[in-house]
């Protein structure tokens, strides 16, 4: 069988596994992004939540002022009347037990809300690692694809030339032609890989997955890392409300 038959054949199998992968990459590819929106759902709930805080934050010192500063008026007056109570004495008297009142529900509050961040932020934490994870698979699944394709689908120009050069070190007695063949092709796709730059705009799946890891930003970075931490959270959460939570 002549040599650019094999070559063919081979080349005829490359392409049905070209196939095959672009299904795989189409699949890893829409993990990928639902992982990605998945995540940033996530992270919308858990600003929110950040957002109700420093809310309640603030309203409960301006409810904790007001009841100070009424408190310290009302005693004035209440003295100065030498406590005769009239009708708007017990107005205001009840006005300031209700900011201080008030004051209390945004502390309840508060504490609930930090036990909602607690459970969001672990629920960051795991579609932030499941939108890592889906990126790498994605991405190595292509670059896998890409590498196979180009691998099986060498020009019969370049073996050809490859052999030769092997051929014609040999003839010269040098000791490892292929070993040297192998490093003149190395440092030749070297020098041209440094000067090749990624059109994204013809890059169909780099154009979404990037050329990098996607970076996790606005959450626990130590309980991001460690499952162990996570489930010891989890753990303790579910303990104090009965409620399941992933980690």
């Amino acid at each position: 069988m002549k040599p650019e038959t094999v070559i063919t054949a081979l080349q005829n199998v490359a392409a049905q596994q070209s196939a095959e992968s672009s299904q795989r990459i189409t699949y890893k590819l829409s993990a990928f992004t639902a992982a990605r929106d998945t995540h940033a759902a996530s992270m919308q709930e858990l600003k929110e939540i950040d957002t109700s805080i420093e809310r309640c934050k603030q309203e409960r010192q301006t409810a904790l002022s007001e009841s100070a500063e009424a408190e310290q008026d009302w005693r004035s007056r209440f003295r100065t009347l030498r406590g005769n109570l009239t009708p708007e004495m017990k107005a205001e008297h009840s006005k300031r037990i209700a900011s201080r009142e008030l004051a209390d529900e945004f502390t309840g509050l508060i504490a609930e809300l930090e036990t909602d961040r607690t459970r969001a932020m672990l629920n960051a934490c795991s579609t932030g690692n499941k939108y890592l994870s889906a990126h790498d698979d994605a991405f190595t699944t292509y670059a896998g694809a890409e590498w196979a394709q180009a691998v099986n689908t060498l020009p019969a120009a370049l073996i050809r030339a490859f052999l030769l050069r092997i051929r014609a070190l040999e003839m010269k007695g040098d000791s490892a032609p292929q070993s040297v063949a192998i490093g003149e092709l190395r440092d030749a796709l070297s020098r041209q890989g440094s000067l090749y730059q990624f059109d994204m705009k013809q890059e169909p799946v780099l154009s979404v997955t990037g050329m990098h890891r996607p970076q996790i930003t606005g959450v626990d970075m130590e309980l991001l890392r460690s499952p162990a931490k996570r489930m010891m959270l989890a753990r303790k959460l579910s303990e104090n409300d009965g409620t399941k939570v992933e980690a």
